[in-house]
């Protein structure tokens, strides 16, 4: 009989962190005090995860026999493992999909959103399918799902953000996935990752560390133009305090970006799964105070307003 492990193991519920990005939009376009809005974003958080699960279970049935030849993959995946039949997983499947459908048609109503639903499992299917094994093209392709995430979330909304910001997500994406492919080499070594990921192949720490810096450098630029031309920086006669504070968060995302690549490199079992990395006592400070500061200068002037002040 299927226990609750087994399946938030099958639907992988610890990655459903990544579904967060649909806030985005609410966030940066200073809609998130919109009271109104939360119903159809946290509905559009639950349409995604469905996404993401059906993506993670296809991948699942068609590696069913590579997963039994790996033992990490063996104890986390519960239809290598046998713990769950495949049978279990295609009704699974079939619910995850009717309930997009359902929710789609007569709850969001939202073509474009349903646009973004359909690229982030095309997408999936895609890298599942031909671009995993290709090196290069397999981080293009899981940093794309990122973005179909964000979009959509701005999308459902009808809201615009800046595409400096889009940038930005896009570029944090492809920093995660190589972080994680840095990590996979260290601890598994190039055979093992090889077996593991064919386009492992053609990756070495060195390389991936040259890319890192790359995009550590883009991102890091991308970031802070966003908040300049956000804020309008460049007339600081006209900015107020809690505007300029904004600045404060460039050195601490920094901060954010070199502990990242340290603890690739120090601590790859960590690396390996981002969402412990984010638990990690120094990123976990550095994100709650960056994120403060953000929170402040961004929503001072709606705090403001709402409180008749």
């Amino acid at each position: 009989m299927a226990n609750i492990k087994d399946i938030a193991n099958l639907l992988r519920v610890r990655q459903y962190y990544k579904n967060v990005l649909v806030f985005v939009g609410a966030f940066f376009s200073v809609s998130l005090l919109i009271f109104s809005l939360f119903p159809v974003l946290i509905l559009g958080f639950i349409i995604l995860c469905c996404a993401s699960s059906i993506n993670y279970i296809i991948n699942d049935i068609r590696d069913i026999e590579k997963d039994k030849m790996h033992s990490e993959k063996l104890s986390k995946r519960p239809l290598a493992s046998g713990d769950l039949s495949v049978s279990f997983a295609i009704l699974v499947l079939m619910g995850l999909s009717g309930f997009i459908i359902f929710s789609l048609v007569f709850f969001i109503q939202n073509l474009n959103f349903t646009i973004m639903v359909i690229l982030i499992i095309a997408t999936g299917q895609l890298y599942n399918i031909f671009f995993k094994d290709h090196a290069f093209i397999d981080v293009l392709a899981l940093s794309t799902i990122y973005l179909w995430r964000a979009l959509a979330g701005c999308l459902l909304i009808h809201v615009f953000i800046s595409p400096w910001l889009f940038l930005a997500i896009f570029e944090i994406a492809m920093f995660l996935v190589m972080a994680k492919r840095k990590a996979d080499l260290i601890l598994l070594g190039p055979e093992k990752a090889a077996e593991h990921k064919k386009s492992y192949e053609q990756y070495t720490e060195k390389l991936i560390d040259q890319f890192q810096v790359i995009i550590a450098t883009s991102l890091f630029i991308t970031y802070s133009f966003y908040l300049i031309l956000h804020f309008n920086l460049f007339t600081v006669e006209d900015v107020s305090l809690h505007e300029y504070l904004v600045i404060v968060t460039i050195p601490i995302f920094m901060y954010i970006i070199m502990r990242y690549m340290y603890l690739t490199s120090a601590k790859p079992e960590i690396a390996r799964n981002t969402e412990k990395m984010f638990l990690e006592p120094g990123m976990l400070i550095a994100a709650a105070i960056l994120g403060a500061i953000l929170l402040y200068s961004f929503y001072w002037d709606t705090i403001i307003e709402l409180l008749g002040l």
